[in-house]
């Protein structure tokens, strides 16, 4: 590391590590512990790095380089406290890096900070002079010198010895990738990883195209948009999504486009012009479609193709605001974008430019005569394609076009217990439902007090009402269900896909 030999890209993160987790690591070296393997690459092309490792400013001197991939705040902390500070001048040396000052008692045997200098005594070893032999023999005398009491000289020095040569025998093991590009090196961090840590392709092009003129990062430039994504709930958008709807502006489907192909264009210019895009897309979904929350999204390509829809369309009409919902529902009760090859799915992508450009009627591209839902779901969550689409039409029965505000949030109810997830036991509200009438969070109240028309947009019909007044709960929920699935039945069908699995449940 010294020879810069290993380096830091860029798109490492910063040094989080807190003092005690420095003494613990050190504490695992001298206990025989593992400390988790490292993954360095060495890829083809080659990136920006930080110019420190730990508090010391590292100059690139090797053609040879490997890029710490994991394993970055463990690295740096052994290369800053193991690194003799009198081979770099003071203007090489980050101020206020105490924290790496750690100090070896070899009286007590435990890793140590010191606060000041009064409280140094001269059996605390600097961890520099463990690893520098010349350093260790000088420190070994200094011992001699200062102790008088021969036994106490002898077992300091036999204690600087076992931790000196901990030290030599410890090893760290480390995988090292080479070449490839940074989506293979993603999925091998990603397969290798152990520790539940993610990359994402965004951090590591940042090391790329990192322009100090502008001080334009990447992988910041993403954090601060998906932030900004938070009035409409979608601040957990993956980064990943948000690559793929940039890779995807340059009028080639996202699979096809090698990230670092990326850099051949003005990636800044061309990164903030597709968040104008993707946030258009975000405001259209919220507004409407309802989806109220990312998690309510059935499938991420989606908003990779709607947003390249606004790219193309930045004040599109009513006639192509009506076209893109019904392609939307169409993609979502069809499984289109996992019943069709990737070879399809290019093919799906021409055939919806085409429908931005005003060139094709709905967008959607039929490798079937008749496309057909999945089955009528048991549960409601935000793990599938299917019950998310069922929540979307819940939700879009209720509120249809009424104009909800930007920061809608969904808000469950339940007719009975809460942990049956079943369609017929929970009804799916506006957030801003409750700040106008909270005394309808009651669902008592909502049912007695709402009128007629409002409660049938809740699938809470007359009859409904009666066997909650009847206190029939569980005939209750088993009709609401039913009512869902024939309403839903119906929206299905007239999108010209088959409805599956539709069956009249048996009441009594």
């Amino acid at each position: 590391m010294k020879a810069g030999a290993i380096k830091i890209p860029v798109f490492q993160r910063d040094f989080v590590w807190k003092p005690q987790q420095m003494l613990e690591l050190f504490d695992s070296i001298l206990k025989g512990y593992p400390i988790g393997s490292l993954l360095l690459w060495s890829p083809n092309a080659e990136f920006k790095t930080r110019e420190y490792i730990g508090p010391y400013h590292v100059k690139k001197t090797s053609r040879d380089l490997k890029y710490v991939l994991d394993g970055f705040q463990r690295l740096s902390t052994l290369f800053g406290c193991l690194v003799n500070p009198d081979d770099y001048a003071e203007n090489e040396k980050l101020i206020g890096a105490k924290e790496f000052n750690i100090f070896y008692n070899l009286s007590d045997r435990e890793f140590t900070y010191i606060k000041n200098n009064h409280e140094k005594r001269y059996y605390y070893m600097p961890l520099h002079r463990i690893v520098d032999t010349f350093e260790f023999l000088d420190f070994v005398k200094e011992l001699e010198s200062n102790i008088l009491d021969k036994s106490e000289s002898t077992r300091l020095i036999e204690n600087a010895k076992e931790i000196s040569k901990t030290f030599y025998d410890y090893e760290i093991p480390f995988v090292e990738i080479r070449g490839g590009d940074i989506k293979s090196a993603v999925e091998i961090f990603s397969r290798i990883n152990s520790t539940g840590t993610e990359i994402s392709q965004d951090f590591m092009l940042s090391a790329l195209s990192y322009n100090p003129d502008t001080n334009f990062l990447f992988s910041e430039a993403i954090t601060e948009f998906l932030n900004k994504l938070s009035i409409y709930n979608f601040e957990n958008l993956k980064r990943d999504t948000v690559l793929n709807c940039i890779s995807t502006s340059r009028n080639k489907v996202h699979f096809d486009v090698k990230v670092e192909d990326l850099l051949k264009h003005d990636l800044e210019y061309l990164t903030f012009t597709s968040f104008e895009h993707i946030e258009m897309a975000v405001h259209f979904l919220h507004k409407h479609l309802k989806v109220w929350d990312v998690r309510l999204l059935p499938y991420p390509t989606q908003l990779i193709f709607i947003a390249d829809f606004f790219r193309i369309n930045k004040n599109p009409s009513f006639k192509n605001v009506e076209n893109l919902k019904k392609w939307f529902w169409i993609t979502s009760y069809s499984n289109y974008f996992t019943i069709y090859s990737l070879s399809q799915q290019r093919a799906a992508y021409k055939r919806f430019l085409n429908f931005a450009q005003g060139k094709h009627e709905d967008g959607i591209l039929k490798i079937v005569e008749n496309f057909e839902s999945a089955k009528f779901p048991e549960k409601i969550n935000f793990t599938g394609v299917r019950t998310k689409t069922l929540q979307l039409f819940m939700i879009n029965h209720a509120y249809d076009e009424m104009d909800m505000d930007v920061g809608e949030r969904l808000r469950e109810v339940f007719v009975a217990s809460q942990k049956e997830r079943t369609p017929g036991n929970i009804i799916l509200r506006a957030s801003s439902d409750y700040e106008m009438h909270s005394s309808e969070k009651n669902l008592h109240n909502f049912v007695e007090l709402e009128d007629t028309t409002t409660l049938e947009r809740f699938f809470i019909t007359p009859e409904l009402v009666y066997l909650y007044r009847a206190n029939k709960i569980d005939e209750f929920i088993r009709l609401r269900e039913s009512i869902i699935q024939s309403s839903e039945r119906k929206f299905v069908r007239e999108l010209g896909i088959n409805y599956s699995g539709y069956e009249t449940l048996d009441l009594y």
